[in-house]
């Protein structure tokens, strides 16, 4: 299982018996001894291992004070109403959704919301007291993401390697022309994992957004580009291209919101996804890719662009800083690309 779960444990051993030598000798205590002290504390050892954004492979993770955790049952979708089993409440959430664990629960929902939750049944997401003369009050289930305890594990794993690969990489170091893809995991707008395996095989036209963003010529631009780009891709028949939009704003950017994003832009999913993670990890990709941002109080969030092209082995072949690249320059390069 940990050969599995935890591919870094080699060299995770090796850390620990070097450290575990040099203490030893500095303390005059007996070495195998000592050795065997820490193979009975590893298994807790790594269980407890920390991470940037405080991800860890633990069974299940602390709620927010008004978040709740539970197993999709089933959707009416023209009522916008999902029913569910809950199975842990934050402790702040009325009585009357805190009384009713590992019972079922009607909420309201909103459209990307109730799509997750039919592919990813365990979830944890945000409640918010709504209220309508009509209905009286009722409960709105929004910020919901996937929960299951092997994905989250896979998950947290793949990002505590891009947190390593990250502090190994230097103050002013990014990745460009030439440079192979970190290791990382997403959640894409389906709540499903999404890696670096994902570019395996494709080329793939990677960039950053968010949802939110209000100034035309930046997010919503680049959108419009890619869904060209991505038209003329299928019009002109270039085979194996994928495309990848990152978000800026994690702590909006649900996979939900993902979904509902590329619904209203008529992107086509099959070959394009939507990417999100929590604050840390996209902390780790935008500093890796040489993205700035911060929060701004008129746009949300201020930031510089820059898009990639990525090979079939993970291998950046072609960049773009700002926010004036060309959908015919991206097109003119997949087709040179798909000739060999």
């Amino acid at each position: 299982m940990w050969a599995k779960d935890y591919k870094e444990l080699p060299d995770i051993l090796s850390f620990v018996f070097a450290c575990a030598r040099r203490n030893c000798i500095k303390i005059h205590v007996n070495l195998r001894k000592c050795m065997r002290t820490l193979l009975l504390a590893l298994p807790i050892w790594i269980l407890q291992l920390g991470c940037n954004d405080g991800v860890a492979p633990k069974a299940t993770v602390p709620l927010g004070d008004r978040e709740v955790r539970g197993e999709f049952s089933t959707a009416d979708e023209n009522a916008s109403q999902a029913e569910v089993v809950i199975l842990a409440v934050g402790r702040k959430l009325d009585p009357e959704i805190s009384s009713n664990i590992g019972k079922p629960f009607t909420f309201n929902i909103q459209p990307g919301d109730a799509s997750l939750l039919r592919n990813k049944t365990v979830f944890r997401g945000k409640v918010q007291e709504t209220f309508a003369p009509s209905s009286g009050k009722s409960y709105l289930l929004h910020q919901v993401w996937p929960d299951e305890p092997g994905e989250r594990i896979r998950f947290n794993n793949a990002n505590r390697l891009l947190r390593r690969d990250t502090l190994s990489l230097g103050d002013g170091v990014i990745r460009s022309i030439g440079d192979l893809l970190p290791p990382f995991a997403l959640y894409d707008q389906d709540g499903n994992i999404i890696t670096a395996e994902y570019f395996d095989g494709s080329a793939t036209v990677l960039n950053f957004i968010f949802t939110r963003c209000s100034v035309a010529e930046m997010c919503p631009a680049s959108t419009n580009k890619m869904k060209r780009l991505q038209e003329l891709v299928q019009k002109t028949k270039i085979k194996h291209v994928r495309f990848l939009s990152i978000t800026l704003d994690p702590l909006y950017d649900s996979p939900g919101i993902l979904k509902q994003y590329a619904q209203a832009y008529g992107l086509d999913e099959e070959n394009f996804r939507l990417g999100t993670a929590g604050k840390g990890v996209i902390g780790d990709l935008t500093r890796q890719f040489g993205i700035l941002r911060k929060n701004d109080k008129k746009q949300t969030i201020d930031h510089t662009m820059r898009t990639f092209l990525v090979n079939a082995r993970r291998q950046i072949i072609y960049q773009v800083p700002g926010k004036g690249w060309s959908v015919e320059d991206f097109l003119v390069r997949l087709q040179e690309g798909s000739k060999g």
